[in-house]
């Protein structure tokens, strides 16, 4: 059972927290580094490909994900601020015109890390949408295997 916490927000919002047994450092790394992004971000639905990252502001980002029957999907977004505790970029999935904002937060208590990741999309439709598409248990089983990323290093 996934340890991810789905919260409630704007209706437009889709908000997710997630508690780390790991100092934030660890966690902020294993998040933002490209060669261990591919060893957890995807869970078991999915393998990272392509992890690339240029993270700085106005630096982009690209993750190519391939699927157990062989398809593949992507996600890309642009870096729009940067803090030891705190990323904001946009995202688009595939060549979507559409883009959502996402705000990542660490905050550490006690060598602990709380991850709360909120992701503003242009309206409640495409926010159910993607609920709809299983992103939320996908989204845990990519944090179930960070924990344990991050536990080994």
């Amino acid at each position: 059972m996934s340890k991810l916490t789905l919260i409630d927000g704007a209706p437009n919002e889709i908000i997710m927290e997630r508690e780390f047994d790991a100092p934030r450092k660890l966690v902020v790394q294993a998040m933002t580094s490209p060669a261990l992004i591919k060893r957890w971000l995807g869970g078991v639905r999915a393998t990272v490909v392509t992890a690339e990252v240029d993270l700085r502001v106005g630096g982009s980002y690209r993750y190519v994900f391939e699927l157990p029957h062989g398809g593949q999907f992507s996600f890309t977004g642009v870096y729009r601020e940067i803090g030891d505790d705190r990323v904001v970029h946009s995202e688009r999935f595939n060549d979507d015109p559409r883009e959502s904002v996402v705000t990542t937060t660490w905050t550490e208590r006690h060598g602990k890390t709380t991850l709360r990741v909120v992701i503003a999309f242009e309206s409640k439709d495409v926010r159910d949408m993607v609920l709809g598409t299983g992103m939320a248990d996908g989204a845990g089983e990519s944090y179930d295997k960070l924990e344990q990323l991050v536990a080994n290093l």
